[in-house]
């Protein structure tokens, strides 16, 4: 079953031996291998008489640097049952953070950023592609009530809700495109503000440009800073030929924003499963 694994392409798989010995102790594995996405799962066991000596801990930190930096996946998932303790404590310490739970398994991901990812800087702010340990300020921009108002309620509740959302809504799109959702920090003190991005929307032709701040930040320019950078690497960086947007009629201050970065309305529309009539903006290069 293994080397059928293998060479199907959908796992790679080790045995564990002490050095100078050729007899296993245990196996560990990345399977669940889905290569568009960059996404692999991280499997492990180890005889009982092994337990608690540092060595699957020893073979996981190998793995998993060789899944991100050899196999160039971007994303490690593990599932380990809930009781287990240890195994729970050895994937935390490598940087795995909780997104659910699916019956008696607690599941873990971790995420590495690539290298060569785009980063952008105005003149009083810096962008990046956010990570996992952004969880924490999607949590709370999230469920702010105008993001709930003119955006929508995305059901993060909780920070579990904010690792999935991170993964699967913005880094994701990010590794799917080679572009996507940026991160705003002030480059004064580095503090997370907002974010700013393009989207391609089943129900739209073109990529389109969407950002969300914090309230303590609305008012200061920083909307147009930030959305004018990214319609730049938009049209100079990536070569797009047109560019979208929308937004609510009740969307004051983001229609101001657009105006100012060159979209001009082109019509109303409604967005499938939506109820509320949208305003689609749009900009030819």
């Amino acid at each position: 079953m293994i080397r059928a694994n293998e060479e199907e392409g959908s796992s790679v798989t080790w045995g564990i031996c002490k050095k100078g010995e050729n007899k296993i102790i245990g196996s560990i594995c990345l399977w669940n291998l889905d290569p568009e996405n960059g996404i692999a799962e991280l499997g492990y066991s180890i005889y009982w008489e092994n337990w608690g000596k540092g060595y699957m801990t020893e073979a996981a930190e190998a793995v998993i640097e060789f899944g991100f930096n050899a196999m160039g996946v971007y994303i490690i998932q593990a599932f380990s049952q809930i009781e287990n303790i240890a195994s729970v404590k050895m994937l935390q310490r490598f940087g795995f953070v909780q997104t659910g739970v699916d019956g008696k398994y607690t599941i873990f991901a971790k995420c590495q950023t690539p290298k060569d990812a785009i980063q952008l800087e105005t003149e009083r702010l810096f962008m990046r592609e956010a990570t996992i340990a952004d969880a924490p300020f999607f949590l709370e921009l999230l469920n702010t009530p105008d993001w709930l108002a003119n955006i929508g309620d995305r059901g993060v509740r909780n920070m579990e809700d904010a690792h999935r959302f991170v993964i699967h809504r913005i880094f994701l799109n990010c590794r799917k495109n080679g572009f996507g959702s940026y991160l705003i920090e002030q480059k004064s003190d580095g503090t997370c503000i907002g974010f700013c991005g393009l989207y391609k929307r089943d129900f739209l032709e073109d990529f389109d440009i969407g950002y969300a701040f914090l309230p303590p930040y609305y008012g200061k320019g920083y909307a147009t800073e930030a959305a004018q950078a990214v319609l730049n690497l938009a049209k100079n960086k990536i070569g797009l030929e047109r560019l979208k947007a929308f937004c609510t009629e009740k969307n004051k201050p983001s229609q101001r924003v657009l105006e100012k970065i060159g979209l001009r309305f082109e019509r109303n529309f409604i967005a499938p499963g939506d109820e509320e009539e949208l305003m689609l903006w749009g900009v030819k290069f």
